[in-house]
């Protein structure tokens, strides 16, 4: 089996786009060696084409589907062809034995009315070149890599704070340089991916992870080396601009290589990685700059990265299918040329968009998610005020323990074993929230995944409200701990909750509703640690924290609300209808191939190919979920 992909990814969290759109069938009056009829492609100058083939069943070729894109920038209404799409007959194109595995004969009909011949390329069913075939220890050695740089950019963040007054008192700076390197890393984070998308598909996964390490590592030396704060601010943002791709990118590495039934726990260790990350940071820093000063603190890091970078080099791989595809369709035309009798192309390439248009698109589309779809508004809104306390603790805990409870800094680096602590405690919810997911999904659909989203959203109020009447210096510092340890817990799981429930509410559009989600969630986070101190100092760390707890409380109804009402906001927008329709395409794609392959259950699941019967059926519990709110949406 063969699910071609098409992704698309500011955020990180990638997902498979299984399209299929109504297609004007012709037929060619001469047909290439070993097909009776020649499919042909419809294009409208963008990338809205599909090859279709006119006869009902070829001699000597196999059957595979084609799916197309209905991105709709390339023209696709989904209020308008929705009920065309369902309407349209589900159509195969022919392979011919004698090209390439995985490539097909079609026709090219361009917008000026010129007709090209030309020979697809694609994966072959089951092909270990299709990174959802890739062998379990590949997948493995990818997701480990990955996620370890996701560990290291959260690793700095707190390392930074943990050392940031010392190195002030050395620098002769106020503390408005502490809080500002912790807002302008973040900032980097939320302003950066913006434009991940482009370079990704420009040059691919693998060396944009690549370029980052080694630039992450590189920028750590400025810092070490720092003689003034101006040096420290601009190292910072640019280290956030790098660091973002291992918080942005591993999102959508994880579902380039896994299918959606097996994405929990690899994106639960995303998750977990990015807080836990925190934590360590802190901690073993305070030692290090007690020991040895604050400089060490970035000299480590750097020796770290330059032990990590190789191991990049030698166990990433390329995971983008489109990217993957457009080489294989060069290396072809390379080693080939027109000896087939047609031009070698990847859907890919087709009117490719320049790369300047590329990002000018990649930048608005979040903000249009963001400010026009009512799922993406209240999620971003929910975990922006759980990032924006997460960064008020990291950079309060020195002030509240020091000020308070006159802790040293070796003491202050072990409270941030509470963030550590938080971090285990929201990626163990994850295997009680996917056995509960598992059980629940064909009756509630993509609602399913938000039982421990609305444990966390009452935890995070109540987290907040013991963190601040116990941060009295006169209350034991255990007491703080605590809730701190809550809070930390709930963020982990709203993080989480974050990436998923929006990646299954708008399927290929999920990259820009979850680019909206972080641009927003990073900027409350770097504005949040710029006032932190400021906010203490006026507000006493109690009523501050107490008036935080009060925003949580509202915004907890926030997965309630979603629960009850998802179905009806979904059937709302153009996207998650079109999300339901390419769902039911990938449904009826699968059980078409397995006839034609002769394929059961057992091979296509030991294959790992993405539509096994468990993902088949929460498709449909999608599709009529939306259906029962919406009738005229068919099913």
């Amino acid at each position: 089996m063969t699910l071609s992909r098409q992704t698309t990814d500011n955020e990180g969290v990638t997902l498979a786009d299984f399209s299929h759109t109504t297609t004007t069938t012709t037929t060619s009056s001469t047909y290439p060696t070993g097909l009776h009829r020649t499919p042909t492609a419809t294009y409208d100058g963008q990338d809205n084409f599909a090859a279709v083939e006119t006869s009902s069943t070829p001699s000597t070729a196999t059957m595979a589907s084609t799916p197309t894109s209905t991105d709709p920038s390339n023209g696709f209404d989904p209020e308008k062809d929705i009920d065309a799409a369902e309407k349209a007959p589900y159509t195969h194109t022919t392979v011919n034995a004698k090209l390439p595995d995985g490539c097909n004969y079609g026709d090219l009909s361009r917008s000026d009315g010129s007709v090209e011949r030309v020979i697809w390329v694609d994966f072959a069913p089951g092909s270990r070149e299709n990174p959802f075939y890739f062998s379990r220890s590949r997948k493995l050695g990818i997701t480990i890599v990955a996620t370890f740089f996701t560990f290291m950019t959260a690793y700095t963040t707190a390392a930074y704070a943990i050392s940031a007054k010392p190195m002030c008192a050395e620098l002769g700076c106020g503390t408005v340089i502490v809080e500002g390197g912790v807002a302008l890393y973040a900032f980097g984070f939320g302003i950066f991916p913006l434009v991940l998308a482009p370079l990704s598909e420009e040059f691919g996964r693998r060396w944009t992870y690549t370029a980052a390490v080694f630039i992450f590592m590189v920028f750590q030396i400025p810092i070490a080396l720092a003689k003034n704060s101006a040096t420290v601010l601009v190292d910072r943002f640019l280290l956030g601009a790098a660091g973002s791709v291992g918080a942005t990118l591993v999102g959508g590495t994880i579902s380039d290589i896994y299918v959606p039934s097996k994405r929990g726990l690899p994106m639960a260790l995303f998750g977990f990685c990015a807080i836990f990350g925190t934590g360590a940071g802190a901690t073993t820093m305070a030692w290090v700059v007690e020991r040895v000063g604050w400089r060490w603190v970035h000299w480590a890091q750097m020796i770290a990265m330059g032990i990590f970078f190789p191991i990049v080099v030698v166990v990433m791989r390329e995971t983008r299918a489109t990217v993957l595809l457009r080489r294989k369709a060069h290396q072809l035309r390379v080693d080939r040329g027109m000896a087939d009798g047609a031009r070698y192309l990847a859907r890919s390439e087709i009117d490719k968009d320049k790369f300047l248009t590329a990002i000018m698109h990649s930048i608005s589309r979040p903000i249009v998610f963001l400010v026009t779809e009512p799922i993406v508004t209240f999620f971003s809104l929910w975990v922006a005020l759980g990032w924006g306390v997460f960064y008020t603790q990291i950079a309060g805990i020195p002030y509240t323990f020091q000020k308070l409870h006159g802790f040293g800094i070796i003491g202050v680096g072990q409270v941030y074993w509470t963030i550590c602590l938080g971090g285990v405690l929201g990626f163990g919810a994850n295997f009680i929230q996917e056995h509960i997911y598992r059980k629940k999904a064909p009756k509630y659909g993509v609602e399913a995944r938000l039982y421990a989203p609305m444990v966390a959203g009452i935890l995070f109020a109540l987290g907040c409200f013991v963190t601040g009447f116990t941060s009295l210096s006169y209350v034991h510092w255990i007491g703080p701990c605590v809730g701190v340890t809550m809070v930390l817990t709930a963020v982990m799981i709203i993080y989480i909750t974050a990436f998923t429930y929006l990646s299954e509410c708008y399927g290929a559009y999920a990259s820009s509703a979850i680019a909206g989600q972080s641009f927003l969630r990073n900027m409350f986070g770097g504005s949040f640690s710029f006032f932190t101190e400021q906010m203490f100092e006026a507000m006493t760390v109690r009523w501050a924290l107490v008036m935080m707890g009060g925003v949580a409380a509202l915004l907890a109804l926030v997965p309630f609300i979603a629960f009850f009402y998802g179905p009806q906001l979904r059937a709302r927008s153009k996207y998650s209808r079109l999300l339901m329709q390419q769902e039911r395409d990938a449904i009826e794609k699968e059980r078409r191939e397995r006839e034609a392959r002769g394929m059961d259950t057992t091979e296509a699941e030991d294959l790992e190919g993405d539509a096994n019967e468990e993902t088949m059926e929460r498709a449909m519990s999608h599709a009529m979920s939306i259906h029962s709110i919406h009738p005229a949406v068919p099913v």
